[in-house]
């Protein structure tokens, strides 16, 4: 009897083994086929502009051929059972069907598009006036941040986000000094001991962080073997409004002057976010790990990844040997408070139909002392739906995934951070 027991645990044993084994080689053989038959569809990557995105629209017969190649892969992961895939192939396989399913939706949009309104000029206006508007925000809004969430969804977690910045600087105030008085606060933070003229003197500001930087990376990271950036001032026209750049066709940090003075608080959160550990460190780990992701990665969008990461390695700043007086995380928290308005700017323009007084309104109302930039931001929301969001986003997820880590107890931050590195594109 013993004996028959023994027997049947093994033939049940290796029988779920030989399942799962199956299960695993039928995922990675259908994403491997998926990324070729995909290649030669031809579909344009996802561009920040709603106008080129809408002008790519495919032909009908393009749309048809699309729409099968999809759905019959929709239909080959159907057939897989997925129940007993290891964590990491699971979160792949369910990637994957969710990239599908944003697909098809497009196709019906385009469809429907091509159908009613073929002779229509694309709108100049913004999103919103494009017929059919809405419902091209809410495909966009899932395809930029790779989720499924929702407009209103969106307000919400940007309101949120605005009012714990808000409690941040509040309690900032406070410890300045200034607890009541919040016009004199700001009226301080604009003196001419917060800005600098000196072009040599501000490259100096970012090259001394650049050092401070280097020398605490292993407190927070495993690779420390990574060569530094350049850094000089900016020298796109396209992007002369921006404090600050990436560009790793020149591996070079670009920060802009304007004709106002340079404010020094953004030194600490714009080398971090753009140089190291932002963009440039994070595009240099995931050359290492380019053999070992799912080919089909390289068509996702991966601003949210891109994009969230920089924007969470902004907490890392004391780690880092920044935010060493109280100005310099005022800074962060100023770039971050616009960054959570933006949130829900970007819904009420381009799907709730805002007019621009109405966005001035809210941004006033919500943000001091940066009257000056709102504008451009409202006139680039309505260029680029949804671009906006990915930032706190994305840097939201990563937060929230370190927080449920340390639920789990034995957390360790370098291990943590090799993790999001590793996987590339998204999270």
């Amino acid at each position: 009897m013993r004996y028959y027991k023994i027997v049947l645990f093994l033939l049940v044993f290796y029988g779920c083994q030989s399942t799962d084994n199956r299960a695993v080689e039928a995922t990675k053989n259908l994403m491997t086929n998926y990324a070729a038959g995909y290649d030669t569809l031809a579909i344009p990557a996802l561009g920040i502009s709603y106008q080129n995105n809408l002008k790519g629209m495919a032909l009908p017969d393009t749309l048809d051929r699309q729409e099968a190649f999809f759905q019959s892969y929709q239909k080959e992961l159907a057939k897989i059972d997925a129940t007993n895939l290891p964590k990491d192939l699971l979160r792949d396989y369910e990637l994957l069907a969710f990239e599908i399913s944003l697909q098809l939706e497009r196709i019906q949009l385009e469809r429907a598009h091509q159908t009613t309104y073929k002779n229509r000029p694309i709108s100049e206006e913004g999103i919103y006036f494009v017929p059919n508007g809405k419902a091209w925000y809410r495909y966009f809004l899932k395809r930029w941040l790779m989720a499924d969430v929702d407009p209103e969804g969106m307000i919400e977690f940007g309101m949120k986000e605005i009012q714990s910045v808000q409690r941040d600087i509040q309690k900032l105030q406070r410890d300045l000094g200034f607890r009541q008085d919040t016009l004199a606060f700001y009226e301080h933070l604009n003196e001419p001991l917060f800005k600098e003229k000196s072009k040599r003197k501000i490259q100096r500001l970012f090259e001394a962080r650049q050092e401070i930087v280097k020398k605490n990376l292993s407190v927070c990271f495993k690779n420390t073997e990574v060569s530094s950036p350049n850094i000089a001032r900016g020298d796109n026209p396209e992007l002369s409004q921006v404090p600050a750049y990436y560009r790793s066709a020149t591996t070079t940090f670009y920060y802009n002057i304007s004709e106002e003075p340079f404010n020094k608080r953004l030194v600490d959160l714009l080398y971090l976010h753009e140089a190291i550990p932002g963009h440039h460190y994070q595009i240099q780990i995931q050359k290492l790990y380019e053999d070992s992701v799912p080919v089909f990665f390289q068509y996702l969008p991966q601003s949210v990844y891109r994009e969230g990461w920089a924007a969470y390695v902004e907490e890392l700043g004391e780690e880092m040997g920044l935010y060493r007086t109280l100005y310099d995380l005022m800074g962060k928290h100023e770039w971050n408070l616009v960054r959570s308005v933006r949130v829900v700017l970007d819904v009420g323009l381009n799907y709730q139909g805002w007019s621009d007084e109405k966005a001035l309104a809210f941004w006033k109302t919500n943000i001091n002392n940066q009257e000056d930039i709102a504008m451009r931001e409202i006139n680039r929301m309505r260029r680029w739906p949804v671009q906006v969001i990915t930032y706190k986003y994305g840097a939201a997820r990563i937060l929230e995934k370190r927080r449920a880590a340390k639920l789990k107890g034995g957390f360790d931050l370098k291990d943590f951070h090799q993790e999001i590195l590793s996987r590339g594109a998204v999270f």
